[in-house]
């Protein structure tokens, strides 16, 4: 039995912060393929486990070759993608998060199954989850259907991948999200404790059991295999919009015109970079970005003043009020 401390959203998510709102660390060591022949041993002790009908022991199995980078293992996890269980297929996707070795095929091998498990939540999730730990770029703008999903285990696990891949591209869908999102304080929420319990043996079944559990409470309401998990709760979209941009910039964004500032400063560079990731011209974009500069600057002013303009109005209305 995997013993887990169960957190809500808003606990799992503070953990998170440790990775992508922290300091930097030093890039992991790459990823290297373990040879063919040690791959096919562990793709037939998979095979083997994997007959069981329990679902714990199934996890496990999958699970298992995580720790397999090689190609076979990606083509194993990509047929185990297009079938069966969702509580399998999200453990597949997880595991494809361990092959490194081959980012690119790994994946897109995701992204081939992102539409196909589109409803599904612990699927999605981990797909999510799986792009992250693999440090991939290729899911842009796709991903924007994902920041725009009313599912919590859907959206901030998106908001999140962005950050932790310190990922420009969606930084003014960012910007719009965290005007209606973002409040001026708020804090981490943490619950009971709970237990997992697979029904496999071993580290093996600990590590699938974790790995389940991550991606059953990606997010606040919804879970199971379907496409519900009702409206977006925006407090702990607050906080996943915080922590991506703390992981963006380096800064904590209080307010939203604490965003809006740092952008103003910094619009030249987000532009540079935008460019560099997408794999065009860095300093067309950054002479570009200082012609634009000045006119966004500009509307922002602009937008501030009749915002005080109106606040003050509506001051002086609720004094005459008063005063009649």
């Amino acid at each position: 039995m995997r013993k887990l401390a169960l957190i809500s959203m808003t606990g799992l998510l503070a953990l998170a912060t440790i990775v992508v709102g922290g300091e930097e660390k030093a890039k992991p060591a790459p990823v290297v393929a373990v040879p063919d022949e040690d791959a096919q041993q562990a793709l037939n002790a998979f095979k083997e486990a994997f007959k069981t009908k329990d679902v714990g022991a199934q996890q496990s199995a999958v699970y298992d070759l995580h720790d397999v980078p090689n190609d076979l293992v990606i083509q194993q996890l990509a047929k185990l993608l297009k079938k069966g269980k969702p509580e399998v297929r999200n453990v597949a996707a997880m595991a494809l998060g361990g092959q490194g070795h081959n980012t690119a095929r790994a994946g897109k091998t995701l992204m081939t199954s992102f539409e196909r498990n589109y409803k599904h939540d612990l699927v999605i999730a981990a797909t999510l989850d799986g792009w992250r730990e693999l440090r991939y770029l290729g899911y842009w703008p796709k991903l924007e259907k994902c920041l725009n999903d009313d599912r919590n285990a859907v959206s901030i696990r998106a908001i999140d991948l962005i950050g932790s891949n310190k990922d420009f591209r969606p930084i003014f869908i960012l910007m719009k999200m965290y005007k209606e999102a973002v409040p001026k304080g708020s804090s981490w929420d943490t619950g009971p404790e709970v237990t997992v319990d697979t029904g496999a043996s071993g580290d093996a079944d600990q590590r699938a059991a974790e790995a389940q559990w991550r991606a059953n409470n990606a997010g606040g309401g919804g879970g199971g295999g379907g496409g519900g998990g009702g409206k977006k709760n925006m407090r702990n979209l607050a906080q996943a919009l915080r922590r991506c941009m703390k992981a963006l910039s380096g800064e904590d964004f209080d307010t939203y015109a604490d965003f809006e500032d740092w952008l103003v400063e910094n619009y030249v560079m987000v532009h540079r970079t935008i460019a560099m990731q997408e794999g065009k011209d860095a300093d067309a974009a950054a002479r570009r970005a200082k012609g634009e500069l000045p006119d966004f600057r500009a509307k922002i002013e602009n937008r501030r003043r009749k915002a005080e303009e109106a606040a003050a109005r509506k001051a002086k209305r609720k004094a005459k009020k008063k005063a009649s």
